[in-house]
């Protein structure tokens, strides 16, 4: 049930993948290079709802950056969407796009996304096409799915965010987002929904180190009667090299 388009050190802190490859590819070298990194989350929330069952997982991904502004990439984490015996155990996503900088100092990212799902028979992969434009500290997002997890249909998603730089190098990043779904098929009755979080972050050489207030507007009998969609604290661990 993985959906994202955020840093997944915003993927640590709101549960998306993309932020971190977007992050990269805007800030290319010269030539190619490559970067990973590892982490740990104490609930893995996409959009909002958890992927794990509210409990922890371990995550990591790969990124290929090309130089020129395009990038490639995969990354993984444990999943739970307590199906019982046919248990999905992990996500794992493959991703690559375009991200620059106009002369004006408008950040752009253009790419597509695949999210493949592994340990059991349903059917639940699905793809993404995505894109981003930020000024200074503001950022807008987009991304469509033609048919998106457990075959819900057609999906957009609409997001914005803002960061702040405060005092001793910590970071605090506030983002909404708008689900919007074709069908009432992937919520119980309802086909939209408002995710947020604010979180706060501090780097340490290559550790980062997160905590966030993660939520949704989705109600208990939407989510399934789970407390998958409820508001929740989490915290976030990531090595990156």
């Amino acid at each position: 049930m993985g959906t994202k388009l955020n840093n997944k050190i915003a993927a640590l802190v709101s549960g998306s993948v993309l932020a971190m490859a977007i992050s990269g590819a805007a800030t290319a070298a010269d030539g190619p290079s490559l970067s990973a990194n590892v982490g740990v989350v104490s609930d893995y929330r996409f959009r909002g709802i958890s992927q794990t069952d509210t409990g922890p997982a371990i995550q990591g991904g790969v990124d290929l950056d090309m130089g020129n502004g395009v990038y490639l990439g995969t990354w993984a984490s444990q999943v739970d969407f307590a199906y019982g015996t046919d248990e999905t155990d992990y996500e794992m996503d493959f991703y690559g796009g375009y991200a620059g900088e106009t002369a004006s100092g408008i950040g752009y990212d253009v790419g597509y996304i695949y999210y493949s799902y592994l340990g059991s028979d349903q059917d639940e992969d699905y793809q993404e096409v995505y894109g981003s434009l930020s000024i200074g500290d503001a950022s807008l997002g987009f991304a469509y799915s033609d048919d998106y997890w457990y075959q819900a249909g057609e999906f957009y998603y609409l997001s914005a965010g803002y960061s702040f730089a405060l005092a001793n190098d910590i970071s605090l990043d506030l983002s909404a987002g708008l689900n919007l779904f074709d069908e009432e098929i992937f919520l119980d009755g309802s086909d939209s929904y408002i995710d947020y979080s604010v979180s706060v972050g501090k780097e340490f050489g290559g550790l980062a180190l997160s905590a966030s207030l993660v939520g949704t507007d989705v109600s208990d009998q939407e989510c399934f009667y789970t407390d998958w969609c409820e508001p929740t604290v989490l915290a976030g661990a990531t090595y990156s090299w």
